[in-house]
């Protein structure tokens, strides 16, 4: 007798297949790291879907730079990066530090992003964020656009090259819950780590704002 058979229905977690605007919370996977050639700061951001047909499925990588090589430059990384406050719900006047602080205080705060299909240089597509804004309070809108016939099917958003990757058992949607996120799981990540010499980018810091609670009225 089998221990068990295969069924795709049964599963943790699952692969987002539609583009759309999804109600989503920052994942524990997401990261602070420097780019590889020029060391610059760079938030890596992983969102699980918190309602809707895809609850529980996991939008990956987006990789947000701050760049502080020119003035102009500075000026275009504090306007991301602060749009992305801003959809947490971040308060004018509050300070972060560094975008290691930012990215462990963002975990586990909810806000919506619109995703639609790009490209790689591999030919795959993948979900990939266009723009951030505050949690809303009717749901996750996916719009029926599915990943392009053309291109080879992966998981969604960077599964690597298996095929019909669902996304269930990875570290992420494991330590994650999509109904109950709290500061610890903040200061858990803070705790963690994810690089080391982050002292040296206080020329490229920035002053945002902090997250206010998340929906369901836990604390940060």
């Amino acid at each position: 007798m089998a221990l068990f058979t295969v069924d795709s229905n049964n599963t943790f977690g699952q692969t987002v297949e539609e583009a759309g605007k999804y109600n989503v919370v920052i994942a524990s996977s997401s990261q602070y790291t420097t780019t590889k050639e020029a060391g610059k700061p760079m938030a890596i951001f992983d969102y699980e879907v918190l309602d809707g047909p895809y609850k529980g499925g996991l939008i990956r990588f987006d990789n947000e730079v701050w760049d502080g090589t020119s003035e102009d430059k500075a000026k275009l990384s504090a306007k991301r990066f602060n749009t992305i406050a801003v959809a947490l719900g971040a308060a004018n006047g509050t300070a972060f530090d560094s975008i290691e602080q930012f990215v462990s205080q963002a975990v586990g705060h909810q806000l919506a992003i619109t995703v639609d299909w790009d490209t790689a240089a591999n030919g795959k597509a993948y979900l990939a964020v266009k723009s951030y804004e505050p949690f809303m309070q009717d749901g996750s809108k996916p719009n029926g656009i599915k990943r392009p016939a053309a291109a080879n099917s992966t998981g969604n958003g960077g599964f690597g090259n298996r095929q019909n990757t669902t996304g269930g058992f990875g570290a992420a949607t494991n330590n994650q819950k999509s109904d109950g996120f709290n500061g610890s799981v903040a200061g858990d990540k803070q705790a963690s780590g994810t690089a080391s010499g982050y002292s040296n980018q206080s020329a490229n810091s920035y002053r945002g704002g902090g997250f206010s609670p998340v929906p369901d009225g836990s604390p940060f």
